[in-house]
């Protein structure tokens, strides 16, 4: 199992895409945080094994572009475990 953390940008964030990459992370059986600042960036804090954080980091990037954002940033954080999929 790793962590990793990764944000997400856009000019206006709403709702959707944060709902969207929570419930693709549950399908995936990652577990993490997600976190919506007012700065309109959104900021994944994820765990669970490498080719599922492979495959996830993936699609997010396809699914951010397809909304007008961007994959920001994606680094290796130590691992922390978490029991689900949340937003703080």
């Amino acid at each position: 199992m790793i962590t990793k953390e990764i944000t997400i940008r856009h000019h206006s964030i709403g709702t959707i895409l944060p709902a969207v990459l929570q419930l693709k992370a549950e399908e995936l059986d990652i577990t993490g945080t997600i976190n919506t600042s007012k700065q309109s960036t959104i900021t994944l804090l994820i765990s669970g094994k490498k080719k599922d954080l492979e495959a996830y980091i993936a699609w997010c990037e396809t699914a951010a572009i397809g909304r007008g954002a961007t994959v920001a940033e994606t680094r290796d954080r130590a691992f922390k475990a978490f029991y689900n999929f949340s937003r703080v």
